[in-house]
Parts: structure tokens; C-alpha cells; sequence
């Protein structure tokens, strides 16, 4: 087994052109799905993914090989931000840029989780966490006189 098939049989099935984490794509479950690639962007009776084609047919794995990345087509879906992994498709495809495939594989799982359960314990660009938030975070001491 070649190195090249070996990267596109383990790694690349589990994460969609779009950048969805497919393990984590509630399809997965309802419709038994293997992910886009396998299915070549045409889960059960929904017409063909355009995003998928689109980066089919420009000869990429990825939507951030294209020059124009980011697009309208990984716009993200405020309605379905609950269960829907649509939201993180930019982050997850800016990390697998930065990173590799292959060291984007060894934590995404957990990159998932926080992305689901995660919260902020403190403000601005602090890292997302499992851990409880501080019930004070918010609230403000006022100087006593």
C-alpha cells in the first residue's frame, strides 16, 4: 500500500472538502452516511453537495487550495449552529492548512468536543474549555465608599 493511498483511505475520508469533520455530522447517524468523498457529495436523495463538486472539479481536496477561499459556499448555518458541524468548516479547513491533514487528524476529535461542550472561562481570545466557567466572570466589583 502506498503512502499516498494510505494518507487518502485513513485521513481524508473522515473530513469533507468543506472542512466538516465527518464523524461529527449528524448524517453519519440519520442517513448511515461514509461521508461526502465515499458518496461523492450526494448523500442519500439531496442533490449533489456544491461545494463538494466544485472542489472536485477543480482538482483539490481542500476549499483552502482554492485561490478563492473563503467563499459563499462555506457561508455558515446560523439555524443549525446546535447540531450541524457547519460552523466550524473555516476553522477546521485554516488548521488543516496550518497543521497537516495528518496532526489535524491526531486532535480533532478533541477540537469536536470543545467545539460542542466547550466554553469560555474567561474573555476575548481565551481558549475554549471543558472546565466550569466562573460564575463571577461577568460581574463586577463596585468600590465601596
Amino acid at each position: 500500500m502506498s503512502g499516498r493511498y494510505c494518507y487518502m483511505s485513513v485521513y481524508l475520508k473522515d473530513h469533507a472538502p468543506c472542512g466538516i469533520y465527518c464523524k461529527r455530522c449528524p448524517g453519519v447517524k440519520v442517513y448511515n452516511c461514509k461521508g461526502c468523498r465515499e458518496h461523492k457529495g450526494q448523500i442519500k436523495d439531496f442533490p449533489v453537495c456544491k461545494t463538494y463538486k466544485c472542489v472536485s472539479e477543480r482538482g483539490f481536496n481542500f476549499c483552502f487550495e482554492c485561490d478563492e477561499f473563503p467563499c459563499e459556499r462555506l457561508q455558515p448555518i446560523v439555524n443549525f449552529e446546535i447540531f450541524m458541524p457547519h460552523n466550524s468548516k473555516i476553522y477546521n479547513l485554516l488548521m488543516i492548512k496550518k497543521l497537516g491533514l495528518v496532526k489535524w487528524n491526531e486532535i480533532c476529535e478533541e477540537k469536536s468536543d470543545l467545539y460542542y461542550k466547550g466554553r469560555k472561562i474567561r474573555y476575548g481570545g481565551d481558549k475554549l474549555t471543558l472546565e466550569e466557567k466562573d460564575p463571577n466572570l461577568y460581574t463586577h466589583k463596585r468600590d465601596e465608599k
